[in-house]
């Protein structure tokens, strides 16, 4: 379970510009006029909590299809974490083989291609779950910044797990 946990937390860092995207990237407004807690009702953090439930099951969905492609590709997925390791590391030497590093820089560019598909996947889900991308941001630079709204929609989900 903690070498799955591990390797998901890898292929989430090589996702981590299209993960953390959907909510750092900041509306030229959010500056001027940051979304407190009040401003977020109980049916926007519900509606928060679908979307980021849905963002949460495409990235696991990503993760698993990206440990397959390792797989397929002949590489044990602990191996190739050590190598990304290795390579985001210029002061890390690698004791990847040649044909080891020609299969991690091939499954790195395919993971790149993947990136707008699974962008739009998480968009998608946000905008399905009802609200428009901006506010999914708004909302979630709230909850980051508020102990209340993080309990309520840690309660939420708390609810929503028990119930199936």
């Amino acid at each position: 379970m903690i070498k799955a946990r591990k390797i998901a937390t890898l292929l989430v860092f090589l996702f981590i510009g299209t993960s953390t995207s959907l909510i750092a990237q900041v509306n030229p407004q959010m500056d001027r006029e940051e979304t407190s807690a009040a401003d977020v009702s109980d049916k926007e953090l519900n509606m928060f909590a679908d979307a980021y439930q849905s963002v949460q099951m495409a990235n696991q969905q990503a993760q698993q299809k990206m440990m397959k492609m390792i797989q397929d590709k002949g590489l044990d997925v602990q191996r190739f974490q050590e190598i990304q390791q290795a390579s985001a590391n210029p002061n890390q030497e690698s004791d990847a083989t040649a044909e080891e590093m020609k299969k991690h820089q091939e499954l790195v560019a395919q993971f790149q291609k993947m990136q707008p598909e699974l962008q739009q996947d998480m968009e998608k889900a946000v905008v399905d779950s009802g609200l428009s991308m901006e506010r999914y941001q708004s909302v979630a630079a709230a909850v980051q910044n508020s102990q209340a709204l993080q309990q309520k929609l840690q309660k939420i989900m708390m609810e929503r797990n028990t119930q199936g």
